[in-house]
């Protein structure tokens, strides 16, 4: 029984049965009794059987709470994994096409070469990247060549299959074998593993339509990642750049790899610094992809190339590619790049002009679907009179019927795109350009006059995310003054918010103030709300719209704008809203992070706010409110409560309160009370504080000769 009753009190366990636990509590009263002791008021309800028997009552109730509510987290927790199981996304990598991922095909035909070695050219109807064993075979992908940015991609892979959650972009120029190299890196992974490739109905969509559903042990192919990470509508791609970056974080669901390929300039835009002054649209961005990239040359190298020739990689694709890529480009060579270059250049009028308009649409915002009535609008635009009196009536169709046909077994040169079955259909036609024709146009037609035609079908054509980026070029190229804000109001009203904030600068800099008020607003929404609100408040207050303008100061102050405060509660003063004023820098400094305790404290004396400003700053340094301990303390010593501030900071000081011991030896020595802030000098000085140190020798120096002082 001692050894029962001994466990109860240290707390290894709890009394089960509440009448044994009531028979201790009545013989240690009468024990009591009988030596005459009598328990103090304020301890008399420690010998009432009945006060222990609800207490026990709680206690049991409490911890069977604790219990139903950790089987029901565990059950919770069950459900969830299985929830997840059950909704993960992605297929296994084992069940995938690689030409679905977007894995450039290579050519199948090699026009008038003699292989040698007797080599016979026939192709095997499988999908394999391994080498087949009957040499006279070939495989629809060449074998790969492993290069120096295969090593550190397969780093990050390993890294993945061990448990940790990884992401590597690999960035280059158009069929230099990211998206190859990707595929290939991914053959590494287990049974167990699965790929999502999030394309339907539009690539940033899917995306966020599905993130929560990725489970463990998933790889997030972002191929062409621009497009996931780069649309302004609705501000899609900040909300994907969001979901990649809860996903990695989440470690319930590691580990999970995300793969994506780039562009150079893509990744420029993505990554670059903001002008000063300009909203920062991909600071989430730039944070999510920091560290990630992985350069893809656009060339092998003289090594590589070494390899193939002596014939370590068997395939006379390979070899043929090897002995006629121009500066060691195979991988362009292989994804038919020469074949198609060959038929761009020599297009007839019509099918010339459709893929000039093709690629200058591409370059100057499109996205990767050109509406078949853009094209179609544009392309008249790029014929010379003669060539269009010459044209027949179904010119078009006969361009677009040439631009189609595949080259050497690759994509032809501008293709319709083809929805798959339950993928949601597009409401008019829409074609993609060849990747490398869409390179190739915008190294070589960058300074290229681009035709009114173009401008005037991309206006009323083009899909509603891709009018931003029009808008852009259309400034850059310096075309019109009014087609870029004409592009921007547009895209403006079809909810893009970065639009919205470019049209509302163009605008209020020309004196369109009223209509720049509703741009800013509306660009509120997006990345820029912050500064967005703070210029409609500006607008507001130069309008004379007092009560609305420190309406918008409000909305960007709790957005984390600082100068909207400041500006905002003199607006308030200036309309002798003391009062209102104080209570709203009350509340932004509980709910902000935002260093406005100084002017709180001032408004609140200066309102005569029913608030106990000494007890509210306590209450927020003991929620860990930076600053507020300090200003609490300075409060105390100006009302004469040293001795009430020092206990305070003592008791914070001993349960660990970081900065507590410093200041409570500081608030000790200017109240005289020399010994003990030695003491506490001495604690702080042990936890590293510098000027502790300081202190004591300053204090040692002022009563004699320093003794030892024990630090």
């Amino acid at each position: 029984m001692a050894t029962t009753i001994g466990a109860w009190l240290d707390g290894r366990r709890f009394p089960q049965q509440i009448d044994a636990l009531v028979k201790v509590v009545e013989q240690l009263h009468a024990a009591a009794l009988a030596e005459g002791f009598e328990p103090a008021p304020s301890e008399t309800h420690l010998f009432d059987s009945l006060w222990w028997r609800d207490q026990h009552a709680a206690v049991a109730r409490q911890r069977a709470d604790s219990v139903r509510t950790g089987v029901q987290q565990a059950q919770a927790e069950a459900v969830l994994t299985n929830h997840r199981s059950a909704a993960a996304v992605g297929r296994p990598i084992s069940q995938l096409d690689p030409f679905d991922l977007e894995v450039h095909h290579s050519v199948d035909a090699i026009p008038g070469h003699q292989f040698p070695e007797g080599w016979t050219v026939q192709y095997d109807t499988g999908l394999t990247t391994s080498r087949p064993t009957d040499p006279a075979m070939l495989s629809a992908l060449t074998p790969y060549v492993v290069r120096a940015h295969d090593l550190l991609l397969r780093d990050v892979v390993r890294r993945a299959e061990a448990g940790q959650s990884g992401m590597a972009m690999l960035v280059g120029s158009s069929s230099c074998g990211k998206t190859r190299a990707c595929w290939e890196a991914v053959q590494s992974l287990a049974d167990g593993w699965r790929l999502w490739h999030p394309f339907d109905p539009t690539r940033p969509e899917a995306a966020l339509a599905d993130i929560q559903n990725v489970g463990p042990r998933t790889v997030v192919w972002l191929n062409e990642a621009q497009h996931y990470l780069l649309p302004s509508t609705g501000s899609l791609g900040e909300r994907v750049v969001a979901g990649l970056r809860a996903l990695l974080q989440d470690q319930t669901r590691r580990p999970v790899l995300v793969l994506g390929t780039v562009w150079p300039e893509y990744w420029a835009t993505l990554t670059v610094l903001p002008k000063a002054g300009a909203p920062d649209v991909h600071e989430q961005a730039r944070k999510l992809l920091a560290g990630t990239n992985i350069s893809v040359p656009s060339s092998f190298s003289a090594a590589d190339l070494a390899a193939i020739r002596r014939g370590e990689v068997r395939d006379p694709r390979l070899l043929y590619a090897a002995q006629r890529a121009a500066d060691g480009q195979v991988t362009q060579y292989l994804a038919g790049a020469p074949a198609l270059l060959e038929r761009y250049r020599n297009a007839p009028p019509g099918a010339r002009a459709v893929l000039d308009a093709a690629m200058d649409a591409r370059r100057l915002g499109n996205g990767l679907a050109i509406p078949r009535l853009l094209l179609a609008s544009a392309a008249p635009g790029y014929l010379t009179d003669q060539e269009w009196d010459q044209s027949s009536d179904d010119w078009f169709e006969e361009a677009l019927a040439y631009t189609a046909q595949p080259c050497h077994g690759a994509r032809g040169a501008l293709t319709r795109i083809k929805p798959r079955p339950g993928q949601e259909a597009f409401e008019t036609p829409q074609y993609r350009l060849a990747d490398y024709l869409e390179q190739h146009g915008r190294d070589r037609r960058v300074n290229k006059a681009v035709p009114s035609d173009l401008w005037e079908a991309a206006f009323v054509h083009a899909h509603d995310e891709d009018l931003f980026a029009f808008g852009r070029s259309a400034r850059a190229q310096r075309h019109k003054s009014v087609d870029h804000l004409r592009f921007v109001l547009k895209a403006a009203e079809a909810g893009d918010h970065a639009a919205a904030w470019e049209a509302a600068e163009e605008l209020n800099k020309s004196g369109g103030h009223t209509q720049a008020l509703a741009l800013y607003q509306r660009a509120a929404g997006g990345a820029a709300f912050a500064v967005a609100r703070r210029k409609a408040a500006a607008l507001l207050q130069k309008l004379g719209r007092t009560d609305e303008a420190v309406d918008e100061y409000r909305k960007a102050a709790a957005l984390g704008h600082l100068s909207s405060v400041h500006v905002g509660v003199d607006l308030m003063l200036g309309q002798d809203q003391v009062a209102g004023a104080a209570a709203w820098i009350k509340q932004l400094a509980e709910q902000t992070d935002l260093d406005v305790l100084d002017t709180a404290i001032a408004l609140l004396k200066r309102a005569e706010h029913e608030t106990d400003i000494i007890r509210w700053l306590c209450d927020l340094a003991d929620q860990g409110r930076p600053g507020a301990l300090g200003r609490a303390v300075e409060l105390m010593q100006q009302a004469g409560r040293s001795e009430e501030a020092a206990d305070w900071l003592t008791h914070l000081a001993n349960n660990g309160f970081l900065g507590a011991e410093l200041l409570a030896a500081e608030v000790l020595e200017e109240d005289g009370r020399i010994d003990e802030a030695t003491e506490w000098y001495q604690r702080a000085a042990k936890s590293g504080y510098p000027s502790a140190r300081s202190a004591l020798a300053r204090l040692a120096f002022a009563q004699g000769p320093p003794d030892a002082m024990g630090w």
